[in-house]
């Protein structure tokens, strides 16, 4: 009688060579990750509505402008190439052109180098405007209400409102839309961290932590492609009673920054 016991044996690697592999990917994806706590390593009370003191907080507005890439003529066809993702025609050479301004023959023409077909590869603003697409995250609301609990730290300010568990890879975002970003949040001593990756093309990284004299300070690194890396800091105070009083109904929520 024929053993099985090689069969068994290599379906058993086989079964173990894919739990090796799904772990391999799980800790591919999380060894990007930033080190962040659970929880904060000294009580903190991140909570309340701040108004922000220009005086004491940098220049955004000029900051934000000077980061900005200039901008480049591009055709008409271009622009339609760029929005539809389409690739972008990219001779090598004017090929329409000879030697002392005569054009070429046919059989010249026929005969030269055939377009390079490159990629356009979409800005990571998509079809915001690089100006529009820095200020959705950099720009400092004129106010910020923060709840934060031992189970969550809901961030809202502008027209950008988010709730983020510390540690959990899946935030809710009431109308921030997270698109191809991978979101981390977590406290670093007594800040709160948000890290926003896309690959390469972009990093957000927010810090929300108390300062002295009762204020509360947000600061911003980022770094996107095409743009001059940027850090903005700014710091709030306490909303007075009758400032809390004159905030305007909340209504449906506006798009977020993608």
């Amino acid at each position: 009688m024929k053993s099985n016991a090689p069969l068994y044996k290599r379906s058993g690697l086989a079964v173990c060579g894919r739990h090796c592999a799904v772990l391999l990917l799980l800790a591919c994806a999380a060894c990007g990750a930033p080190r962040l706590a659970n929880a904060p390593a000294a009580p903190t009370d991140l909570s309340g509505h701040w108004v922000l003191e220009p005086a004491l907080s940098d220049d955004a507005v000029s900051l934000i402008k000077a980061a900005l890439p200039v901008p480049r003529k591009r055709t008409a066809r271009a622009e339609r190439a760029m929005d539809a993702g389409e690739p972008i025609s990219m001779p090598e050479q004017q090929s329409g052109r000879g030697g002392g301004g005569r054009r070429q023959s046919e059989g010249q023409r026929s005969s030269a180098a055939a377009p390079v077909m490159q990629q356009a590869e979409p800005p990571p603003w998509l079809r915001m405007g690089p100006g529009d697409f820095v200020r959705a995250f950099a720009l400092p609301p004129s106010r910020l209400e923060v709840n934060a609990t031992q189970a969550a730290v809901m961030i809202a300010g502008g027209e950008r409102r988010r709730s983020l568990v510390p540690g959990d890879l899946d935030p809710v975002s009431i109308n921030d839309r997270f698109g191809s970003r991978n979101v981390w949040s977590g406290w670093n001593g007594t800040a709160f961290v948000i890290d926003s990756r896309d690959g390469s093309r972009l990093r957000v990284t927010e810090r929300y932590q108390r300062v002295a004299n009762d204020r509360f300070e947000a600061s911003v690194e980022f770094n996107a492609s095409g743009i001059k890396p940027l850090k903005i800091k700014a710091q709030y105070r306490r909303a007075t009673p009758q400032e809390i009083a004159d905030l305007p109904a909340e209504g449906p929520p506006l798009p977020g920054a993608r």
